[in-house]
């Protein structure tokens, strides 16, 4: 490094080297108070509301982090959304042996002619509704669709009103009839993911009870987009024979069902029961029968 003070007087330096030394002196001095005052807290003082310590700057830092804990928790709960879609599409292709939307379609639709125009478009139509059909199954799944479920009165509101269909059965514990219509919606709620099939307390629901005017149990209520479109009262006419009202097959219920729109369910034609008597194919399990069932069990709330 060059001497400052080279080709200078001995005067001259020494008026120079005053004047350094004072300036480092103040410049020392200046950074020592402003040390001093950050360690005491100080320091928006000079440097105003903005400056590392003024009131402005905390606040714009607490935003901040509030902003990306509020990121971090949306993003988890995104994973954790998709990682549960994830799951519901898995078990869905382990236990979909009866659904239109299996691998072998796809493999099939592959096959057919491509050199069609026509064909290609239709084809990619039904893939596209199988995928779609694919999509529906698995977001029902993860909302409690495929089985048959027990509510509480704090639950209502959210089961009934986040699927499309819903079909929600009041029932009384010591009924034997509500006992026989448990048997026959635990059987179809496998079968009909479109539908959400859940049950409730009549005891202890006395809100809704009233609200929905639920007078005979059992009582199966069809809600669509959350509002009650139907309802079947005891069992009307599922019996065949008048003398045994408690003994019918579930196919009558799904018919039932159906007619409201909540399930997709055509009951056999004579035609097709011939056939399959032929067969050898007959219903099997579906039917609830005792001895102990009687009118009684029907009664007012």
């Amino acid at each position: 490094m060059s001497n400052p003070f080279e080709g200078m007087g001995d005067d001259e330096k020494e008026y120079q080297k005053v004047v350094s030394d004072n300036v480092n002196k103040r410049m020392e001095g200046a950074m020592n108070d402003l040390k001093k005052k950050y360690s005491e807290g100080r320091g928006g003082d000079d440097m105003g509301d903005d400056g590392p310590t003024g009131d402005a700057y905390q606040k714009h830092q607490q935003m901040q982090k509030k902003r990306a804990d509020a990121a971090r928790a949306q993003k988890n709960a995104s994973k954790k959304a998709e990682a549960e879609m994830i799951k519901a599409q898995r078990e869905n292709m382990q236990q979909n042996d009866q659904d239109e939307s299996s691998d072998d379609e796809y493999d099939d639709l592959l096959e057919e002619l491509d050199a069609d125009p026509e064909m290609e478009a239709l084809r990619a139509k039904r893939i596209s509704h199988m995928r779609q059909k694919q999509i529906d199954r698995a977001e029902n799944l993860a909302k409690g669709h495929g089985s048959y479920r027990i509510i509480t009165q704090d639950e209502f509101l959210n089961e009934v009103t986040t699927s499309k269909w819903v079909a929600l059965h009041f029932f009384h514990k010591e009924f034997e009839r509500c006992k026989i219509m448990h048997h026959h919606l635990e059987l179809i709620a496998p079968i009909h993911i479109e539908c959400k099939f859940i049950n409730i307390d009549a005891e202890k629901c006395p809100f809704f009870v009233s609200k929905l005017q639920v007078r005979t149990l059992p009582t199966l209520v069809i809600f669509r987009d959350g509002v009650a479109v139907d309802r079947l009262t005891g069992f009307q006419e599922m019996a065949v024979d008048p003398s045994e009202p408690d003994k019918w097959h579930t196919s009558k219920l799904q018919a039932w069902i159906a007619s409201t729109g909540a399930i997709t369910f055509a009951m056999p034609t004579e035609e097709i029961r011939k056939e399959m008597e032929k067969m050898g194919i007959t219903p099997r399990g579906t039917i609830w029968s005792t001895k102990h069932a009687n009118a009684d069990d029907e009664d007012e709330d």
